[in-house]
């Protein structure tokens, strides 16, 4: 069982860490919209980008721990 934990693990540090670009919707009317706010503006977008990221990312550490937990 340790094996295949150990091989979840390694399988998620490998994509978590690959270098491949990772490319946006590319929709030309969102971008102007966006670089037409205040910088403020702009700047709470990216705040609240990094909230929705560390929010998933504990709601899937929190999720793994539970199934790893369970018997």
């Amino acid at each position: 069982m340790r094996a295949v934990w150990r091989t979840l693990f390694l399988a998620t540090l490998v994509f978590l860490f690959n270098p491949s670009p990772g490319h946006g919707q590319g929709c030309t009317q969102c971008r102007d919209n966006t670089a037409a706010t205040p910088p403020k503006t702009q700047a709470a977008y990216r705040h609240a980008i990094i909230l929705m990221v560390v929010t998933a990312g504990s709601l899937f550490v929190g999720a793994v721990l539970l199934i790893r937990k369970s018997p």
